[in-house]
């Protein structure tokens, strides 16, 4: 047995001082006279579910019966399995009670098989089964049905959205929607904080490229400042290389002069020698010159005349030989004694430079290792003086310029993955919006594809004709939901409190109720004089209607209530009379 109210008591409740009103699966006809407590039955189930518009402090201390101070409501609801699972799996038992407690000062509670629960848990409890009291198209109260007709289409969808069942896909339509703005602005406030970031990356960038420079030219001028040691050391030492070389080849020119001085003096030697020699040979020619002429020998004389001359002219050549040979000496001697100078000079020289090699030595250690350099030093301190100048300018460069930039950068970096995960989020997030946009809109175009054909069936059947259409489907927050409805030959215009008789509105929307009631979710239904304005014949086709719709929907209770004389029998129908006896209502069964 599907779940149903089995009982509805009533204690101080209105009218009633106490009664208990049985209920049954299927069809349920509340019946009696005007003023004799029908409706305040449909009203304490309300009032039992937690119907929201009844708790207004005024309003429910209204429902307490006149001279008593608590009232009570309960449900006695059948909950017993079907199959495996209850109809409220939270409470496991096959009955639950569920009370209200009204008193006079407007505090009221609520208990469930006599445990004390708030009204929320009320709430989840019916609205788990599909039931909301405040739906009218679940329990439509006293002139609920022109109050139907009088709100606006988007207002009539969002009553067919709960009460089908379908309220969870505008729900999921919000939530995306709502994802979908919290990252539009996440998007916003990350591309400000992005531009931010950039810009404030962009200075530290700048800053730090200067410190970038104003390292490089630190290293630069460590570099030169080594640089110009090695320069000076080198200068020396090609000085020292030139000297050295230089002394080489006076050495090699001194030696070559001292070997020429000695080739000379043993040629003056020699020429000194033969000269002797000479000398003595003049002697004797002399001589014998002399002889001959002493004897008169005129040959001879005439011989050795000649003989004197030859040795004479030799002897000056001789003379002539050595003289050179003394004098080319000489000279050579004060080439050499220049030389010898030259010589000390530059070995001199070569003293001071290495020196002055030895002063930069604990300079050189300093300076590292050798620098091979081809400039000069008047070069180098050009651009060190360069260097410097430069570092002058760079002087406020603070040193951490590079961890505040990296900090910058990792910020700036993590804000562009975020930005790109927004923006990849924002995409995932329309396309669900647009999927359950669409999810939603194809489930309401395939319920009214299925609930028009019927509306407009039970509307033949009462001489109507009409439809049920969305309208603004495009906008949720505009789209709603219209009926359509024409008597005796006129064409169907949209349902409203002015164009259409009460009796018409009331055909109209029984019409739609009835069409719509294979879907609803809530097991348990009700409407309060529905048939107040029609005339007789359209009063019996509905009620025949009604009828067959519940007999077709075996798992629903419906309750009915109304002042008008039952024309439709059947066993299946629970009629229950309400009259009031002396201002105290009464249940007869």
């Amino acid at each position: 047995m599907p779940l149903h109210i089995k009982e509805v008591v009533l204690e101080n409740f209105m009218s009633y001082e106490y009664a208990r009103v049985p209920l049954r699966p299927g069809l349920n006809f509340i019946c009696g006279p005007n003023g004799a407590g029908k409706s305040s039955i449909l009203l304490a189930i309300s009032v039992a579910t937690g119907q929201s518009y009844t708790e207004r402090s005024r309003r429910l201390s209204d429902l307490i019966r006149r001279g008593k101070d608590i009232a009570r409501v309960t449900l006695i609801i059948d909950n017993s399995k079907v199959g495996r699972r209850r109809p409220i799996p939270s409470i496991d038992s096959d009955i639950v009670t569920v009370s209200r407690y009204l008193k006079k000062d407007g505090t009221y509670w609520f208990e469930v098989n006599g445990r004390e629960v708030t009204k929320a848990e009320i709430t989840r409890m019916f609205k788990s089964i599909g039931m909301n009291p405040d739906n009218m198209l679940i329990v439509m109260h006293q002139n609920m049905i022109e109050q139907f007709a009088v709100i606006p289409p988007k207002e009539k969808l969002l009553l067919v959205e709960e009460a089908v069942g379908f309220s969870q896909y505008r729900r999921n339509i919000k939530e995306a929607k709502a994802r979908l703005e919290k990252l539009l602005s996440e998007e916003e406030a990350t591309r400000q904080l992005l531009a931010s970031a950039e810009q404030t990356l962009a200075y530290w960038k700048e800053v730090y490229e200067k410190l970038l420079e104003k390292r490089r030219l630190l290293e630069r001028k460590k570099f030169l400042e080594r640089e110009i040691i090695w320069a000076q050391y080198i200068k020396h030492e090609k000085a020292k290389a030139q000297l050295e070389e230089r002394l080489k080849q006076k050495k090699a020119q001194l030696e070559d002069l001292n070997t020429f001085i000695a080739k000379k003096a043993e040629e003056a030697k020699k020429l000194i020698s033969a000269y002797g020699g000479k000398r003595e040979e003049l002697k004797r020619a002399l001589y014998k010159l002399v002889e001959a002429e002493k004897a008169s020998l005129e040959c001879e004389v005439q011989a050795n005349f000649e003989k004197v001359a030859l040795i004479e002219r030799e002897l000056d050549v001789l003379l002539e030989n050595y003289v050179e040979a003394r004098i080319q000496e000489a000279v050579a001697r004060f080439r050499r004694g220049l030389l010898e100078d030259e010589v000390k000079d530059l070995a001199k020289e070569i003293r001071e430079v290495d020196d002055k090699l030895k002063e930069l030595e604990p300079e050189l250690e300093k300076a590292g290792e050798r620098i091979e350099t081809e400039r000069s030093v008047v070069e180098i301190q050009e651009e060190l003086r360069y260097v410097n100048a430069h570092l002058m300018s760079l002087r406020d460069v603070p040193e951490d310029a590079e961890s505040i930039y990296n900090s910058y950068l990792k910020n700036y970096e993590e804000l562009k993955n975020k930005a790109k995960e927004v923006a990849e989020n924002k995409e995932k997030a329309l396309r669900e919006l647009e999927d359950r946009i669409k999810i939603w809109r194809q489930t309401l175009e395939k319920l009214v594809s299925e609930v028009d054909p019927v509306y407009r069936d039970i509307l033949s059947r009462v001489g109507g004709i009409g439809g049920v259409r969305l309208v603004n489907l495009d906008d949720m927050e505009e789209a709603g939901l219209e009926l359509t409805v024409g008597f005796r030959g006129s064409s169907p215009v949209v349902l409203d409190a002015y164009v259409q008789s009460g009796g018409e509105r009331t055909v109209a929307i029984m019409a739609f109720l009835l069409a719509l009631q294979q879907y609803l979710k809530s097991p348990i239904r009700a409407v309060d004089e529905f048939d107040v304005h029609m005339d007789p014949v359209n009063r019996e086709a509905m009620m025949k209607m009604l009828l067959s719709h519940i007999e077709a929907n075996k798992d629903v209770q419906f309750i009915v209530i109304t002042p008008s004389q039952i024309s439709v029998l059947s066993e299946k129908v629970n009629v229950i009379f309400v009259q009031n006896v002396q201002g105290k209502s009464e249940v007869i069964k």
